[in-house]
This record gives structure tokens, sequence and C-alpha cells, in this order.
């Protein structure tokens, strides 16, 4: 598995139109691509102006095929271009070890 993290940071007071922009437009056209995982948006709880965007592909090749596309919508640029003064880091990290809980009664 291979874990795409972009560090946001918005202007001051943007991180709601953040996160709507991720729920209703981002995230909904990624997690349509082959390969594509989970993704998670994480909020900073001591600087409300910036947050974590973790999503998990099968492999960086799922990663670098759903960025060939040839639109420009479900892109990094997407989010930098509809919210002006917004900075984005990216790094990737090959995920070799991982766990997780399933709640009871889910299969």
């Amino acid at each position: 598995m291979y874990a795409h993290v972009t560090v946001i940071r918005v202007a001051q007071g943007k991180i709601s139109e953040l996160r709507s922009l991720m729920e209703n437009d981002y995230l909904p056209t990624i997690s349509s691509r082959p390969g594509f995982v989970a993704a998670h948006l994480l909020e900073q709880v001591d600087d409300l102006d910036s947050a974590q965007l973790i999503v998990f592909w099968d492999s960086q090749e799922a990663l670098e095929n759903s960025r060939r596309t040839t639109t420009l919508q479900g892109s990094d640029q997407s989010i930098a271009a509809r919210m002006p003064g917004l900075r984005i880091e990216r790094q990737g990290y090959i995920v070799r070890v991982s766990t997780q809980n399933v709640p009871a009664g889910v299969s």
C-alpha cells in the first residue's frame, strides 16, 4: 500500500471551506479512481488553519496513474486553484506495516 500525505495551510478562517471542497468535490472524484483505498482529512487541533490529507492507494503506480488523468478535477492543483492563498506540501510513503480494528459485527 502507498500513502500520499498532503500538508495543507489555508488562509485564516478558511478551514471550513477546505472541508467542504474535500467532502463534496475532491474526495468523491478520487475515490472512484482505480487503486484508491481510503482518504482522511485531519484538521489540526492547535492550528485551526492547518490540515493534512492522507490518501491511501494500492500502490505508488495507482497514484501516478490517477495523476495522469486529463482532468484537473481531483488533483492537488484543483484545490489550490479554488482556494487563493492555499499552501500545500506533498510527501509519499510506502506502507509496510499496518493494523486496523474492525468493529464487532462488521465483516
